[in-house]
Parts: structure tokens; C-alpha cells; sequence
């Protein structure tokens, strides 16, 4: 109830219409629906802390969806971070490697050592690792820092 009457409107849903919008993207957000609020608003506190979450939603939907959907462990969405720097941004990851590489201030086998590690799935070396690099020396690279 608090979501719904301060920053739902003037916050939330402006952000998601202002980011689906940018992108052509028709955002919806059917568990909106004004009569499905006010339903659910009317229904005993009692029934809405369950043990599980969205208790009430997936009671709700009986069998329409597979238990293996509802019950799957909660999952975070996350970027292929690692995929694309060993893809799409390999090239240019290299390229500002490469610029860090001549800067008299980093040591180039360490960076070549870390580089090669992660390609071959080294698991102490994290895209994060490697991405930080990857940043610094396009940072360094456009403001002419050797």
C-alpha cells in the first residue's frame, strides 16, 4: 500500500515507461490492473505473508503453471559479462589492454598473464577483473595519459 501510494506512480512506473519507451519497447504491467489491486487489497493480511513468496499468485494459478516454474530457485538477472568479453568486445578490450600495455606504469606480462588466464576460464580471473583494465585504459587512451 505504501509502493502504491507514494513512489509507484510518480517514480517507478515513469522509469519503466521512460527506459521501454527509449528503446520502442511497449512495457506492461498487468498485475496493475485497477480491479486486481483493489482485489487484492481486500484480502486478509493473514494470506499475504506466506512462507514462500507470491504465495498467494502462484496458489492462485492453480495448474496453468508447471510446478517446475514456480518452485526453480529464485534466479537474479545478470549480463554475459565474460561471454561478450571473450566475443563481441574482444577487440576492443585488447585494443585499450594493449594502450595499458605501453604505459610505462603497468607491467605488460601481468596484464598479457591476466588477458591469456581469462580467456582459458581461469576462475581467479573474473571479467570484472579484466573489465576494470579494459576501462582504465580507455580512460587513458582518450585523455592522451601514457
Amino acid at each position: 500500500y505504501v509502493d502504491i501510494s507514494t513512489t509507484l506512480v510518480d517514480e517507478m512506473l515513469v522509469k519503466i515507461d521512460r527506459m521501454t519507451m527509449s528503446h520502442s519497447i511497449e512495457g506492461r504491467v498487468p498485475f496493475l490492473d485497477h480491479e486486481l489491486v483493489e482485489y487484492v487489497l481486500n484480502v486478509p493480511d493473514r494470506f499475504k505473508e506466506p512462507l514462500t513468496p507470491k504465495k498467494l499468485l502462484t496458489d492462485s494459478v492453480g495448474s496453468l503453471i508447471p510446478s517446475e516454474i514456480i518452485d526453480r530457485p529464485k534466479m537474479g538477472f545478470t549480463f554475459p559479462w565474460s561471454e561478450w568479453l571473450r566475443a563481441d568486445l574482444k577487440i576492443y578490450c585488447e585494443e585499450r589492454l594493449s594502450f595499458l600495455k605501453s604505459s610505462e606504469y603497468f607491467r605488460a606480462e601481468e596484464i598479457d598473464k591476466l588477458w591469456k588466464d581469462f580467456l582459458n576460464n581461469d576462475p581467479h580471473v573474473t571479467w570484472a577483473r579484466i573489465w576494470i583494465l579494459v576501462v582504465l585504459g580507455n580512460w587513458m587512451r582518450n585523455n592522451q595519459i601514457e
